[in-house]
């Protein structure tokens, strides 16, 4: 019987690019290896995906306690299309699966930020000195093809980077289809309350934090701006393509006003480091084509975002583009705020990873409630 990884396990198997996958043996049989000694030297278990691994059982008897793995017990019917096989020797879970399952260690806005990586168009993945050397080898030499649909973004310094983008790995139908198998269960009505809130599509980590502190409700710390959308492909007019050179670009972030008549193209400002290179608005001809055709072009940094005096200037400066009026917080919507902060700007290398030293109240503390997310 083959294991089936899940929780962090899965997630790293899922954020892993194809290229490098081809590089990894199978994981050995669990009935030819019964004391886990092969499974401790196997570089696929100990330098890809870490120890311990994460696997899946469906009975409490079937529970071991091997040093290298943790076992997650799931009683009850698995959702659709859960399950899925894969060329290295195990079973792995869905995306959804996994992050449902990881959603018992993550605060609500952890499992948010886990839930809009899987239904983006990116992932951050950070490979281990040695699989990187050999990943260099395999491509220069040939052995293994670079046209796997993964691409890997360069850095602002032009050197590789942990970003690679891919297509989606879960669509807004997914989504909702496995919420209606898990919302009669444990954490269902948890999970079901945060997809709600995800950005579809985000190309960056870098989207998806401009987004929620955007887009966010102000009780739950962001500013509630309505209707934004990611990606948004425009075809340009005879003129903006005279400027531009192509006839259609990519805006980042699309704001409108509440009656459609002002719209506002945010770009998200070091496209290499956040990974759409060579789309959407990169330099002052694409600027200049989407202001021939009546946006208002807005450029954004990770130091305006990650900064609130500077946020706050630049919020009011979307309102003023948006003929909308600025309303300052209240006490509640700042500590609201304050708090989604704190979680917001993390290391998404490290996304997911299990800590076993907070408390659960502490997590509780720090997690919205399902009823807020559903309000």
């Amino acid at each position: 019987m083959k294991d089936l990884l899940c929780d962090i396990s899965a997630f790293r198997y899922w954020r892993l690019p194809p290229q490098v996958r081809a590089l990894c043996p199978p994981l050995p049989r669990p009935e030819e290896d019964r004391q886990r000694y092969d499974l401790a030297r196997n570089p696929t278990a100990a330098v890809v995906l870490g120890f311990p691994l994460y696997t899946l059982v469906r009975t409490r008897n079937k529970r071991t306690c091997p040093a290298s793995i943790r076992q997650r017990l799931f009683l009850g019917e698995l959702p659709r299309e859960s399950v899925l096989e894969t060329e290295h020797g195990f079973l792995v879970t869905s995306p959804l699966l996994t992050t449902f399952i990881m959603s018992r260690h993550l605060t609500d806005l952890q499992l948010l930020l886990v839930l809009a990586e899987m239904c983006g168009l990116f992932a951050v993945c950070a490979l281990p000195a040695a699989l990187e050397a050999d990943l260099s080898r395999a491509i220069d030499s040939g052995a293994i093809s670079t046209t796997f649909g993964w691409v890997r973004c360069p850095s602002e310094d032009g050197i590789a980077s942990n970003l690679w983008r891919r297509d989606a790995l879960v669509l807004g139908g997914d989504l909702d289809r496995f919420c209606s198998d898990v919302c009669g269960m444990r954490y269902g009505n948890r999970f079901m309350a945060v997809s709600q809130l995800v950005p579809l599509g985000a190309a960056s980590p870098f989207e998806v934090e401009a987004f929620l502190l955007l887009g966010l409700p102000r009780a739950l710390g962001g500013e509630g701006f309505c209707g934004i959308e990611l990606n948004v492909e425009v075809t340009l007019s005879t003129s903006a393509r005279a400027i531009v050179g192509k006839s259609r670009v990519y805006i980042d972030l699309l704001l409108s006003s509440p009656d459609g008549r002002r719209q506002v193209a945010i770009e998200c400002q070091g496209k290499a480091s956040h990974g759409r290179a060579g789309d959407g608005l990169r330099d002052a001809d694409r600027m200049t084509a989407l202001q021939a055709m009546g946006y208002d072009v807005l450029l954004l940094t990770h130091r305006q975002i990650s900064d609130e005096d500077r946020f706050r200037a630049i919020v009011k400066a979307i309102c003023r583009m948006l003929d909308a009026e600025y309303r300052d917080k209240s006490s509640d919507e700042q500590r609201a705020e304050t708090l989604l902060r704190s979680e917001l700007f993390v290391d998404w290398t490290k996304l997911g990873v299990i800590d076993g030293k907070m408390p659960a109240r502490h997590k509780m503390a720090r997690s919205w409630t399902a009823a807020n997310l559903s309000e």
